[in-house]
């Protein structure tokens, strides 16, 4: 079997807050009349460098054109040669991927849907067999910027609550002094009824300031602290670790990056997305945590239904995850490009059956949000406003 051609669609989801997100799907023809979907996901990070979709296209069909897609492994050294920044090279803390990881991610995302279509199974049949059918996730909650902002949150999370979510994530950093009135008029309104999984300070602080605020916190109950400090202040994050009891968990982004983490002590759990260059390479970093002795969570960019459905697939062969994940993306966007959203019930997801991903594009849908990503005045999931 060959891939004959691809073909690449850019399209715009909406939020909750009206924030846009941008994704590009990508469809996979071969010569067996067998097509494969993939998906270049939340591309808000490159918001005044949009990538140029036909640019794309071009390199996309010179690399993926010709080869087998049921040769996974054998098409990761192929590109692996020709781009750089993914997973094996050096990258920054955040974004815990690039262009290029995601690019990768989108085509071999591609290629297993693909595979498991031709031998009629699912994703996860190809890579050992699943461990889990269901997934425990967090819904996110993101910084107040003033008290003004509080008793509107706070009716969003009783909506919710109402909904069947019971376990969320908050981002701090706008106005701590917000965030910590928010985080009390929230225990005080929902005492244990909802569990926080995590306070993520968004890489915004000095590492004596989060220590400071993680004290100032910890009457609020959560399980973990995300992104503590500045970009690659690994010192910083031993620091806190041998000051506090919460364990500290931090993104992902290559081999170098990890192994830093590692060795300085640095880190507790590992957050890892299909991002950081797709499932194969994901899955590295998934084991490599393990020879660490750390622990592991499923980590996201906050994908459609395609992406997610990745997601779940991998996230069902590791042996274990540790805490709840983050992928959402099919609950926090209006819009979906598939026939059948992957399944959420509260704040538990399921994993998709049947061949490939399990989920099937519904073209309809898919033209109904086609869109260009260059349209910068829109307000973007990652343009500082507050996302919901």
């Amino acid at each position: 079997m060959k891939i004959t051609q691809v073909d690449l669609v850019p399209c715009k989801t909406e939020r909750r807050s009206g924030a846009i997100s941008r994704h590009v799907v990508l469809k996979v023809y071969t010569d067996e009349d067998i097509v494969g979907i993939g998906e270049f996901s939340d591309l808000g990070i490159y918001r005044y460098m949009m990538p140029d979709v036909e640019n794309l296209k071009v390199a996309v069909n010179k690399l993926m054109v010709g080869e087998d897609p049921t040769k996974i492994v054998s098409f990761h050294n192929k590109v692996s040669k020709v781009l750089k920044y993914y997973g094996h090279h050096s990258m920054p803390i955040y974004p815990p991927y690039t262009l290029d990881s995601q690019l990768v991610t989108a085509m071999e995302m591609a290629m297993y849907d693909i595979t498991g279509k031709y031998l009629n199974t699912p994703i996860y049949n190809l890579l050992g067999g699943k461990v889990r059918d269901t997934f425990e996730v967090t819904y996110p909650l993101f910084s107040c910027k003033n008290p003004e902002d509080i008793p509107e949150r706070l009716d969003y999370v009783q909506e919710l609550y109402d909904q069947g979510w019971n376990r969320m994530r908050y981002y701090v950093g706008e106005d701590l002094k917000a965030d910590e009135r928010f985080l009390q008029e929230f225990r005080d309104r929902f005492g244990k009824k909802i569990s926080l999984k995590s306070v993520d300070f968004q890489r915004k602080m000095y590492w004596k300031d989060t220590l400071y605020w993680i004290e100032r916190f910890k009457p609020f109950e959560f399980e973990i602290v995300e992104s503590v400090t500045f970009g690659e202040d690994y010192e910083g994050m031993n620091e806190i670790r041998k000051r506090t009891d919460i364990p500290v968990s931090e993104h992902i982004s290559s081999y170098a990056n990890a192994l830093r983490m590692i060795e300085r002590g640095a880190i507790d759990i590992f957050n890892v997305s299909i991002q950081i260059g797709g499932i194969q390479t994901a899955i590295k970093f998934y084991n490599l945590a393990e020879a660490a002795g750390l622990k592991c969570l499923l980590s996201t960019t906050q994908e459609m239904s395609i992406g997610t459905a990745a997601t779940a697939h991998m996230g069902s062969v590791i042996p274990e995850l540790h805490y709840a994940g983050d992928a959402i993306g099919p609950v926090l966007y209006k819009q979906d490009v598939t026939k059948e959203r992957v399944i959420y019930k509260g704040a538990t997801m399921y994993l998709p059956e049947g061949p490939g991903l399990g989920v099937k594009l519904d073209n309809e849908k898919l033209n109904a949000i086609k869109s260009p990503l260059n349209e910068w005045e829109e307000k973007g999931s990652h343009s500082g406003v507050v996302v919901q």
